[in-house]
């Protein structure tokens, strides 16, 4: 088990060891396109990345593909924000992105109860952080998705993922970028050729240089 997520700052090893025993936690490896949860799923478990990476999508009636996010680091929980939900079904699936081992987490071990001790107070504690870091999450997301051109949503996008650094390294190909920004892979391959011939970014593969500066003009 990643000793690097969130969920179990603070936290010992053998205090992680005896949380995952007692809560009859497991791990499932997973091929690429395999499902770890299905859209309309009543949500059971929280999820742990061990290795590998997977992909939150919404598939509207009309089949248009929206992506949530992409996890890749060890150590990500997901599945979080529909756990306190009670019957509500997920409103977007989750597939492996390419072969993946998964901690499934069981929600009630993450319920505050009379019977919860020390050790469960302290995880549902860091669960608080989780929660609100992945509201701040989707509010940015949806700040991103209000821009009125593709060229902003590409540039809040690059400036948010950037923070304080020169460059990013994609977490998309071109079509999921797309996907996550609400437009079509031929709109967003040639923004991007435009913005680098303007000089705003530097594209080499996945790597995407940005020039901060003039990018702000664009938010």
């Amino acid at each position: 088990m990643p000793m690097t997520s969130d969920l179990f700052r603070g936290l010992s090893d053998s205090e992680v060891d005896e949380f995952l025993k007692s809560s009859e936690s497991y791990s499932i490896e997973l091929e690429k396109g395999e499902s770890v949860f299905l859209q309309g799923d009543v949500p059971e478990y929280l999820f742990i990345l061990e290795k590998g990476s997977v992909v939150v999508e919404n598939t509207s009636i009309s089949g248009k593909r929206s992506i949530v996010n992409k996890f890749s680091t060890e150590g990500t929980v997901f599945g979080e924000v529909y756990l306190y939900l009670n019957e509500d079904g997920y409103d977007y699936g989750c597939t492996a992105n390419e072969t993946s081992k998964i901690k499934y987490i069981p929600k009630k071990a993450l319920t505050f109860d009379s019977e919860s001790d020390n050790l469960k107070i302290r995880i549902i504690n860091n669960m608080l952080y989780i929660l609100s870091s992945k509201a701040l999450y989707l509010n940015q997301k949806l700040l991103i998705a209000s821009s009125f051109s593709i060229r902003e949503k590409l540039a809040k996008y690059f400036i948010k993922q950037a923070g304080e650094a020169e460059s990013i390294e994609l977490p998309f190909t071109r079509e999921e970028l797309a996907d996550f920004l609400g437009a079509t892979r031929p709109s967003i391959s040639r923004e991007l050729m435009n913005m680098h011939n303007e000089g705003l970014i530097e594209v080499k593969n996945k790597t995407v240089k940005i020039n901060s500066r003039k990018l702000e003009k664009f938010l």
